[in-house]
């Protein structure tokens, strides 16, 4: 059995017993039929070709958030019955990486985002694609733009991935131009990483005794460490931090750790899972909306988007149940 069909099975098993708030009542009866709709929508995107597959995937993840909204104990009974996508998006554009996508202040992506206890995109600030599709870690080794500078970072805590608490971390696929441009220049590194409100109160841990940054490659991209610490100097002590602390995001198990820049006016790293929802609701809206114009996209012969989104579109068979799962048995 695939990585994916394992993730679905698991899902699958989850509607004899729901977590959380869906055991019973109508809560129980919305998740478990949004999961098995979620379950179809997944194997109709499996069999289905890129025209359409887009809108298979967002309406599987559409229905696994509302199963998500079901199960979770953060979501009072009186809204667990959301309606509306909560995004819309500006597809009147020539390119993928220029689709508009805006959040409102109601609807079920707002829902979910409260369900799962993170911060949602500010309503009303519209946000290009070509903002969101780095924050996925599906493309890292795939990219829309060839421009990307803040990309969603593979996060390892130190004692990973035993320890609960941590004062030290690496962090990995910071793009080569982040090195190529800063280099040994701590402040102006610090400056990059800040983007990241996870690592906005750590420091640059240097190499001892010259005090240079340990750049090195990790993967697609390079890799820094960092620290966190308290006191005055000469006399810093180690400040342990959780991941509940800092707002590190676990995506698709407790293992798949990773730190997200904010958007726009956000206080917080946009979650991958939110992210993931934001690009395939673009992409299903320029798929449903725009026919003439996603089939040019999507053709690798003409597009230099095609192969970049081709990439996301099968990754994301396998992502939606994976995090879909991960999420909903938090409430257990």
């Amino acid at each position: 059995m695939s990585a994916a069909g394992r993730k679905l099975r698991s899902l699958r098993a989850l509607r004899h017993d729901p977590p959380g708030y869906a055991k019973q009542g109508a809560r129980r009866t919305t998740f478990q039929s949004a999961l098995e709709q979620c379950e179809q929508f997944l194997d109709a995107a499996s069999d289905t070709g890129y025209a359409t597959r887009p809108v298979q995937l967002f309406y599987a993840l559409s229905q696994a958030g509302r199963a998500i909204v079901a199960a979770s104990p953060r979501i009072g009974n009186q809204v667990s019955k959301v309606s509306g996508h909560g995004l819309t998006a500006n597809t009147n554009t020539a390119t993928a990486a220029e689709v508009l996508v805006t959040a409102t202040k109601s609807g079920l992506f707002p829902a979910v985002a409260s369900a799962i206890d993170v911060e949602a995109l500010v309503p009303n600030e519209p946000v290009a694609l070509r903002e969101l599709w780095p924050l996925l870690p599906e493309t890292v080794d795939v990219p829309l733009t060839d421009d990307v500078m803040v990309p969603v970072l593979l996060f390892f805590q130190d004692g990973w991935p035993e320890i609960g608490t941590f004062a030290h971390a690496e962090v990995n696929w910071l793009p080569r131009r982040v090195h190529d441009l800063f280099g040994q220049d701590p402040v102006r590194v610090k400056e990059h990483l800040d983007r990241y409100p996870a690592l906005r109160d750590s420091v640059l841990h240097v190499s001892q005794p010259m005090g240079g940054l340990g750049w090195r490659n990790a993967g697609p991209g390079m890799g820094l460490s960092v620290e966190w610490r308290s006191g005055s100097p000469p006399l810093m002590l180690a400040d342990n931090k959780t991941f509940s602390d800092l707002g590190v995001a676990c995506y698709r198990s407790a293992d798949d750790s990773l730190v997200t820049p904010a958007i726009g006016s956000m206080a917080t790293g946009l979650h991958p899972f939110l992210a993931l929802w934001a690009v395939l609701l673009a992409l299903s809206s320029l798929a449903r909306y725009q026919p003439a114009t996603w089939s040019k996209m999507i053709d690798v012969d003409r597009s230099p988007e095609a192969n970049a989104i081709e990439h996301l579109l099968e990754e994301a068979t396998t992502s939606v149940p994976a995090t879909a799962l991960h999420l909903l048995t938090t409430f257990r």
